[in-house]
């Protein structure tokens, strides 16, 4: 038992990885890991939260918290995928931190795009004069900004790795290729930004 314990948990920590330089979207995280039928993210928390796995804990409670409110309460699950009242409180506490996180910091890299030196494009939402911005401008912002927080519903992806078509998807206000390289490096240190926060907003301390 400890050997295939040991071997378990091996497994384990490739899927919930400890360091950010590990978490390989390429790779299988989370719950696709175990065999089908996929057990509940809330699940697979309660089982780390009692076996004390807890190199594995911020990843399982970001993979649980991503999900929304409505997932980590589902009262249609089953026992072992309902969470303790400390457990969801630890949860709830995370994702509304976590989210707070995503929308101010994707706003920041969106909107500041405002003046962006370097543009290839004199028709990038990015290099518009000075003075009021004009609706157009304001419209391929917002819809930057809505494409990628919206998508997350009442949840949160900030780990997800983005693609350049999230900010570039518009036709008609499209930004040019250096601003939307620029945005997306600007999102990855976002990404390790909110990874190094895992343990103190779902207060797993140190």
């Amino acid at each position: 038992m400890p050997n295939l314990r040991a071997r378990l948990l091996e497994a384990i920590r490739d899927a919930y990885p400890k360091n950010f330089e590990r978490l390989d979207p390429s790779k299988a995280l989370g719950e696709n890991v175990f065999d089908e039928p996929k057990p509940h993210p809330n699940a697979v928390l309660n089982l780390f939260v009692q076996q004390k796995v807890r190199s594995a804990l911020p990843m399982a409670y970001y993979m649980a918290a991503r999900r929304g409110l409505d997932s980590l309460m589902d009262t249609r699950l089953p026992t072992s995928a309902t969470l303790s009242g400390q457990t969801l409180r630890s949860a709830m506490r995370g994702l509304m931190a976590l989210r707070e996180m995503e929308l101010k910091e994707t706003h920041r890299i969106v909107f500041a795009a405002s003046n962006r030196v370097g543009c290839s494009s004199t028709d990038c939402p990015s290099r518009y004069p000075g003075g009021p911005l004009d609706t157009e401008i304001i419209g391929a912002h917002q819809r930057t900004f809505d494409r990628i927080t919206g998508s997350a519903v009442a949840g949160t992806r900030i780990l997800q790795v983005l693609s350049a078509g999230e900010f570039a998807e518009d036709t008609e206000s499209k930004f040019c290729g250096v601003c939307v390289e620029k945005m997306l490096a600007a999102h990855g240190g976002v990404r390790r930004k909110a990874w190094v926060a895992l343990p103190e907003v779902f207060c797993l301390g140190g």
